[in-house]
């Protein structure tokens, strides 16, 4: 049973997670060969404050890894 694990600094609302976890199990179970109900996915949210880059963490860096805003 394969688990794809994703760790986000950035929390996105419930569809945007729905569309995520649908099309990773999609990508994965055709690349891999598998059939897509044995594949599980989980992400995990993170506050800003609790990743660091270069020594800072996103919160207090201003970066944002979005690529809409």
């Amino acid at each position: 049973m394969p688990l794809i694990h994703v760790l986000n600094a950035s929390p996105r609302d419930a569809e945007t997670k729905r569309q995520l976890i649908a099309e990773l199990t999609e990508t994965y179970a055709r690349v891999m060969e598998m059939k897509p109900g044995t594949i599980r996915v989980v992400i995990q949210e993170l506050p800003r404050e609790n990743w660091g880059v270069g020594g800072v963490t996103l919160a207090d860096s201003g970066q944002d890894e979005s690529l809409t805003s």
